[in-house]
């Protein structure tokens, strides 16, 4: 049995009371791992997952009866599923009681790395939203980048800034997702280390760092645009202390989320006063310990609808020629190029981008390459696009063809075609490689990797 500060257990006895040794003798048992699909990449006929359970808050989250090796799975570099705790899923549908979905909306998520909550919310947007994922953490946003390329979403862009940086932008969010740093009481079970990072004082600390990304965040959201405020604790002081703040002076109303009485009792009704919020525990749900509250800001929300334009953009010229190869469309995109590097970006956002370039932006839409002599060298991330043309040369590869590969091995395959083909797995896109005469040379990028032996 793992030991916990006595502060901490004090606090959870007074929380839990006759569920105290529930809620403790859950968090020794061994965490229950869970998926989200892709919905296009996904195909539940190739799949070797030990999908169980459907979760039933999130339309394409599962239950897995047992935790494979992940790293050893084509189809999770890929990106035909993210592995993400099942409570923090329950994000869908606080989105979906925004009844924001069928609108054309500008999403924020504040917190976004590792990228689970980004990914879900691409899956539920429409074509014609945005959404801007944010990290501030350097390292974190690299990751957070890779794992939206393995989505292959063209209607993203990442950032690298504080709360307060978006402050100055102005009212520009629809909704915004905070997803907020916080003690993380609820991931004891997952996390062992954060049992040790915990204190007493770290739970005010994070209470007041919240507060402020809360403060400033609110001033980025439009008149009428939604909040939804998220953490993996426990703490009053963390979660509804926040939300009752917030509606005190009347700028914010707490919204009920109706879905939620479905999932009684899995998922337990904090809501008090008026002031909604909604929570999962370990002793009480298959997962880990997750909060979440929807707020709506005062005002008369008003759909902002950016009609769809071919801009006449010099940079998409540039690499056109090459593109139309590798996408259909390439006249409604735009390219940014940064040191020789290009971008594409469905041209619909472009103000957007230009709104956002006070910010520190660390991608936008889909890594295209470079232009070499007159070829394009193209990124890989432009494999994983979802968009990349049905028509473009593939290689199949089996099992230990495209673990090789994944590896940076050289992988023999039959194929008449010479020149640039993407890598698959059981029809999803793993990479680009260069078919040569007599070899196939892969391009799979080095910090991509697997570096470790297979069991």
């Amino acid at each position: 049995m793992s030991k916990y500060p006595a502060a901490f257990t004090d606090r959870m006895m007074a929380l839990f009371c006759a569920d105290y040794d529930a809620f403790i003798a859950a968090l020794d048992q061994p965490p229950v791992t869970s998926v989200r699909t892709h919905p296009v990449k996904f195909d539940t006929s190739t799949t070797t997952l030990p999908l169980a359970d459907p979760l039933p808050w999130a339309a394409h989250g599962y239950y897995l009866a047992s935790r494979p090796s992940f790293t050893f799975d084509p189809l999770f570099h890929a990106g035909s599923y993210y592995v993400q705790e099942s409570s923090s899923m329950f994000l869908e549908q606080a989105l979906v009681a925004t009844g924001m979905l069928p609108h054309s909306i500008r999403v924020l998520d504040m917190c976004a790395a590792p990228g689970g909550k980004s990914t879900h919310i691409l899956s539920l947007l429409n074509q014609d939203s945005l959404l801007v994922s944010n990290e501030i953490i350097a390292s974190r946003n690299h990751i957070l980048r890779q794992n939206l390329a393995r989505w292959g979403y063209a209607n993203s862009i990442v950032t690298q800034n504080k709360a307060e940086d978006f402050a100055r932008l102005g009212e520009t969010f629809d909704v915004i997702v905070v997803d907020a740093p916080c003690s993380g009481e609820g991931l004891f079970r997952k996390d062992k280390a954060a049992i040790d990072e915990w204190s007493e004082a770290n739970v005010a600390m994070c209470s007041v760092r919240q507060e402020d990304i809360l403060k400033n965040l609110a001033q980025c959201l439009k008149p009428g645009g939604y909040l939804i405020y998220s953490t993996c604790t426990y703490e009053d002081a963390e979660n509804m202390a926040h939300i009752r703040r917030l509606t005190l002076d009347g700028d914010f109303t707490s919204v009920e989320i109706p879905a939620a009485t479905n999932f009684a009792p899995m998922l337990t009704d904090v809501s008090s006063d008026g002031v909604h919020g909604y929570a999962f525990y370990p002793h009480r749900t298959r997962g880990e310990g997750f909060f979440l509250s929807l707020l709506r800001k005062a005002g008369e929300w008003r759909e902002v609808k950016t009609p769809p334009t071919r801009m006449a953009d010099k940079t998409i010229h540039e690499i056109r020629p090459q593109l139309d190869q590798y996408i259909p469309g390439a006249e409604d995109f735009i390219a940014i190029k940064h040191q020789g590097i290009y971008n594409i970006l469905p041209a619909r956002f472009w103000q957007d981008y230009r709104g956002l370039s006070r910010l520190y932006v660390r991608n936008a839409g889909i890594c295209a390459g470079e232009i070499k002599g007159k070829d394009l060298i193209p990124a890989h991330e432009l494999s994983l696009y979802q968009g990349l043309s049905a028509a473009f040369p593939a290689i199949d590869l089996d099992l230990a063809g495209a673990i090789s590969f994944l590896k940076g091995e050289t992988v023999s395959a039959p194929t008449e075609h010479k020149g640039w083909v993407v890598m698959r797995h059981q029809g999803s896109n793993l990479g680009f490689a260069k078919a040569l005469p007599n070899r196939i040379n892969s391009y799979f990028p080095k910090e991509w990797r697997i570096l470790k032996s297979q069991p």
